[in-house]
C-alpha cells in the first residue's frame, strides 16, 4: 500500500507494506508513480517526503513476486514498465524529494533513495545492492546515478561485492546527507520541510534543475530557462522587498 498527504507544505508519501519489509510489488510500484505524480502537480507540496513504515525504509523490490513475473513474458514486461514508469516519475520530478531512511535500503530501495535530492537516515540503517547475488543486471541508468552520487570507487564496492554499508560508511560515502539518532530524525526532516517551503518555490526549482544538469548536461538549455524565470518573476520582487522590509518573504511560485 502506497499512503500520501499533504501537510505543513510538502508532500509526504508512506511505503506501507510492513509484513514484508517494504518490499515494492508491481502493483505498489503503479501507486507510488500515481502519487508522486500527483504530488509534483500540487503547489501546496514544496516538497515531497518519501517514507517506509516502521522501522524499515524499503528492502527492494518484492522478490517472492519478481520470481512470478520472471516466468512469463507478459509478467516480464509487467514488471520492467512498472519499474521504468517508476524511475522515469521520479527522475523528471520538479519538486525536491526528500528520502527519511530507517532500517533496510535495499536493492530498489537504494534506486528510490538516489532519486531523493535529499537522504536523512537514522542510525542503525543499513544499505546494500545485492543485485550480484540475484544474477541481476543493475540498470545502466541507476549505476550512472549511484557513480554521481557516491562516486566509481564506492559504487563498485556496492554492485562487486553485493555487502552491506553501515550507516557510518553510507555518510562516509556521501549517499546521505545526514546520519541522525532515531528520536532526532523526525524532527530534522521538518525543519528541512519548512526550510524549502519557506523558500521561493521558482528559485527551488530552478536550483533542483541546475544540479540535475550537471550529471545530465542535455538539460541545462531547461535549467537555464528556469533560472532566467525567476528574473523579474513576482517571487522576486517579493524577496527583495521582504529583505529591505526586515520581514519574512511571502512566495507564491509566480
Amino acid at each position: 500500500m502506497i499512503e500520501y498527504v499533504v501537510r505543513d507544505g510538502a508532500g509526504w508519501v508512506t511505503i506501507d507494506n510492513p509484513a514484508r519489509r517494504n518490499a515494492l510489488s508491481v502493483a505498489m510500484m503503479g501507486a507510488l508513480e500515481a502519487a508522486v505524480r500527483d504530488l509534483d502537480e500540487d503547489p501546496e507540496a514544496r516538497s515531497i517526503v518519501l517514507e517506509g513504515a516502521g522501522e524499515t525504509f524499503c528492502a527492494g523490490a518484492d522478490i517472492s513476486e519478481f520470481a512470478g513475473h520472471h516466468d512469463s513474458a507478459d509478467g516480464r514486461r509487467a514488471f520492467n514498465d512498472a519499474l521504468s514508469g517508476l524511475f522515469g516519475s521520479l527522475s523528471g520530478l520538479r519538486t525536491p524529494l526528500i528520502a527519511v531512511i530507517r532500517g533496510h535500503c535495499l536493492g530498489a530501495g537504494m534506486a528510490l533513495a538516489l532519486s531523493a535530492d535529499l537522504r536523512i537516515a537514522a542510525e542503525g540503517s543499513s544499505f546494500a545492492i545485492p543485485a550480484a547475488r540475484l544474477g541481476v543486471g543493475y540498470p545502466v541508468a541507476l549505476a550512472e546515478t549511484l557513480v554521481h552520487v557516491v562516486g566509481p570507487a564506492h559504487a563498485a564496492d556496492l554492485l562487486l561485492t553485493a555487502r552491506t554499508f553501515s550507516g557510518g560508511e553510507a555518510l562516509a560515502a556521501g549517499f546521505v546527507n545526514r546520519l541522525l539518532p532515531g528520536d532526532e530524525l523526525e524532527s530534522d526532516v521538518r525543519r528541512t520541510v519548512e526550510a524549502i517551503a519557506a523558500n521561493a518555490p521558482l528559485s527551488v526549482r530552478a536550483a533542483k534543475a541546475s544540479i540535475k544538469a550537471t550529471a545530465h548536461p542535455e538539460l541545462a538549455a531547461r535549467a537555464r530557462e528556469l533560472v532566467d524565470a525567476c528574473a523579474d518573476s513576482a517571487d522576486e520582487r517579493e524577496g527583495q522587498l521582504a529583505f529591505m522590509e526586515r520581514r519574512p518573504p511571502i512566495f507564491h511560485g509566480r
